[in-house]
């Protein structure tokens, strides 16, 4: 991973990397957002660090990389072809993030779709964004979202909507893609700051093997959803994008592409790959939403592969927002059940001090991290500059402030992948 540092962005008639300052041009930014005819048109802005900002409607975030060597390209599956990535060298841009945003298209639901993320004030001190340098894609939905044959169709899903949405939000993941690659394209020919090698070679075998497992509800992997069956990934596809989220949870939990490609706790694994732990990976499984059968059915089929490989110890992450948490404490329990020792990172949804915020909570889970209570309030202030729309949609408010909101609104306040700020004590 050959890392390049931005430290400064200006719109200009071409794009370029020059001594950490990256001109872009916002003509070809917006091609690459509009090709194919997906949206109407779109607004390319840069917000920085401390800026009396805020951007609601956020979809996604993603660090611009490009692969120059080894098989496949970046976002397999969606920019090129499903061939296995994580071999090879991948340049990306740091202290730049690409984010996308757009207001609901005809029939969206609304509920958890809300995302708001501040560059100042208190709000900043909630997401690992705000000390970047921000390029905002503003997308314009398309027209033909509101095509008659479009609308009116049954929502039968609050996170999903129907075809039209969904759509629309794997689109808009995509354009963000596009615009990740294209920028980072322009360091193929540079030297960069720095290489880091990660590979997960042989490990002493006295040390414990250990997994990351990250649950998934409505992820795309090498572009198509995960079917019941968990599944084992090298963490190293991670950071070439062969995973994504184009669905809208709750925006405190929301799993943006940074995350999945600067994921935490694989970088900390592996850290600490063959001097304490033997790290052997991450296991992939879907949250199970329908019935506890296939609650039961997964789960047990995942304990199963962690015991055929021989872990020993898995830190669980998931997706939140309630019905997920079953799944993940199922898995834990199951682990330890079978001699898996478990560390489980957990939101709480406590809306008052009398509940315990954890919807089930089973004996043998002894070891859970808390990364933040989301139905906590903030008050946030106004602020000079509004990018993403107008108005917060569920309850419907003026968007640029003053704000009193759950932390259930705020952009990553939560995130379950480790890519946060909060913690607890417990006393």
């Amino acid at each position: 991973m050959a890392t390049f540092r931005v430290r400064d962005v200006v719109f200009s008639d071409a794009t370029s990397l020059s001594h950490g300052v990256l001109h872009v041009d916002r003509s070809k930014v917006v091609e690459l957002v509009t090709e194919g005819h997906r949206f109407a048109g779109a607004g390319v802005h840069l917000v920085r660090p401390g800026e009396s900002a805020r951007l609601i409607n956020v979809l996604d975030a993603v660090e611009p990389r490009y692969k120059v060597s080894g098989p496949g390209a970046v976002f397999p599956g969606v920019l090129g072809p499903p061939v296995t990535v994580g071999q090879g060298r991948t340049n990306r841009l740091a202290n730049l993030v690409v984010m996308v945003t757009s207001e609901p298209v005809p029939d969206e639901p609304v509920y958890w779709r809300d995302a708001v993320l501040d560059m100042s004030g208190p709000g900043a001190d909630y997401n690992l964004f705000s000390n970047h340098l921000i390029l905002v894609i503003e997308l314009k939905p398309c027209l033909a979202d509101s095509r008659p044959e479009a609308r009116g169709q049954v929502t039968t899903n609050h996170a999903w909507g129907p075809p039209h949405v969904q759509e629309h939000n794997i689109s808009a993941r995509a354009a963000g893609f596009r615009v990740a690659e294209y920028l980072a394209e322009s360091t193929s020919k540079l030297t960069p700051d720095e290489v880091s090698t990660y590979e997960l070679g042989p490990a002493d075998d006295s040390l414990p093997k250990v997994a990351c497992s990250s649950q998934l509800i409505l992820h795309r992997l090498y572009g198509q959803a995960l079917g019941w069956q968990p599944t084992f990934l090298h963490p190293n596809e991670l950071m070439d994008g062969c995973l994504y989220n184009p669905y809208n949870s709750p925006a405190c939990g929301r799993e943006s592409t940074y995350f999945f490609q600067n994921h935490p706790v694989t970088q900390l694994l592996y850290g600490r790959h063959n001097r304490e732990v033997n790290f052997f990976g991450m296991l992939l499984l879907r949250s199970q939403v329908i019935s506890l059968e296939d609650k039961e059915r997964t789960t047990r089929y995942a304990a199963k592969l962690l015991q055929m490989m021989g872990i020993e110890g898995l830190v669980l992450t998931w997706a939140g927002s309630g019905n997920p948490g079953m799944d993940t404490m199922m898995l834990a329990r199951r682990c330890e059940q079978v001699g898996i020792k478990t560390t489980v990172i957990n939101s709480e949804m406590s809306l008052t001090q009398d509940d315990s915020g954890i919807i089930y909570f089973p004996s043998e889970v002894d070891a859970v991290v808390c990364a933040g209570n989301y139905m906590e309030s903030i008050a946030l202030p106004p602020v000079k500059r509004l990018l993403g729309g107008r108005k917060i949609n569920d309850p419907e408010m003026e968007a640029s402030g003053p704000l009193s909101l759950p932390l259930r609104y705020l952009y990553g306040a939560t995130n379950l992948t480790g890519a946060n700020r909060l913690s607890s004590i417990s006393y």
